[in-house]
């Protein structure tokens, strides 16, 4: 078995600013996650977890999302129903009550996540949105990092086929694509085109994909967004099909105090900053335990 991988979840830009609070705490009690083997990112995840294996260090991490600016800089707010779908960590955008309505429809008699992924794939190759070229430029300022990492993994889904796809160094896929197709929320942000396929967000999926850690001795999951959206697989599923599996798993959701400030709108930037230092004040009471999964 290879050894060591860390598990960054969707979250949008709140959930990705309590991972960051989250990995820069554990870094300050002595548990630096930077060292993972393997980095499997979706969504906002995706984003942390590039800048992560990159070697930007948690702490300027957290720094970064704590001086984030506040309402008055953020832009109008998303508005929409809590968890009502997968949240990205892309440029902000608002959840409109017709891409509610049709994430609600996705799922209705829909028993596999593929299938939900398919009928999501289709309102999001016919949904009109900001043009792929926008979405990409506000990435880029989301993502200085252009290499990839070795260790990187990023989730997106086929938006045709339903299918879960990864991506990394060795797939031929440009990195700053690949991490715009792991956020691309169906109907809020356009498909990305990438190695000759249309790919939408990863967390459509799975908020986790933390199935893809299977092989790896010791597992550690960030889990901004604990549930499944429709009939994927939750975090605590997939936490414990790999301890089934001889893996030693470490799972941190959010606790309450963080919960509150993720509040009902992953997407909204303004929270960032507050989200950032719940998770940091989060990391104490989880150090031990992730301490001895990680260092065993």
């Amino acid at each position: 078995m290879a050894d060591r991988a860390l598990v960054l979840g969707s979250g949008g830009h709140a959930g990705g600013a309590w991972q960051v609070g989250v990995l820069a705490g554990l870094a300050a009690a002595g548990v630096d996650l930077a060292g993972a083997d393997t980095v499997i990112g979706t969504s906002a995840g995706a984003v942390v977890g590039a800048r992560l294996a990159a070697g930007e260090h948690p702490e300027e991490l957290h720094r970064r999302q704590s001086e984030a600016a506040g309402p008055e800089a953020a832009g109008p707010e998303a508005a929409g129903p809590e968890a009502a779908a997968p949240a990205a960590a892309g440029p902000e955008a608002r959840i409109t009550p017709g891409a509610a309505l049709g994430f609600l429809r996705a799922q209705l008699g829909r028993r596999t996540p593929e299938a939900v992924a398919r009928r999501l794939g289709r309102m999001a190759l016919g949904a009109r949105t900001s043009s792929g070229e926008e979405v990409l430029e506000a990435m880029a300022a989301l993502l200085p990092v252009r290499e990839w990492p070795n260790a990187l993994r990023v989730t997106a889904v086929d938006a045709h086929t339903g299918e879960l796809g990864t991506f990394h160094s060795g797939s031929g896929a440009e990195l700053l694509r690949a991490v715009a197709a792991s956020c691309a929320m169906p109907g809020l942000w356009p498909p990305v085109a990438l190695c000759g396929r249309w790919w939408i967000d990863g967390g459509v999926r799975s908020t986790t994909n933390a199935d893809l850690a299977r092989g790896h001795r010791r597992v550690v999951v960030l889990a901004p967004l604990p549930r499944a959206f429709g009939p994927g697989p939750r975090a605590e599923r997939l936490a414990a099909r790999l301890r089934a599996e001889g893996a030693e798993v470490a799972l941190i959701v959010p606790d309450a105090a963080a919960r509150r400030e993720l509040g009902r709108n992953p997407l909204d930037v303004s929270r960032r900053a507050a989200c950032a230092r719940a998770g940091r004040a989060q990391a104490a009471a989880h150090a031990r335990a992730v301490g001895g999964v990680w260092h065993g």
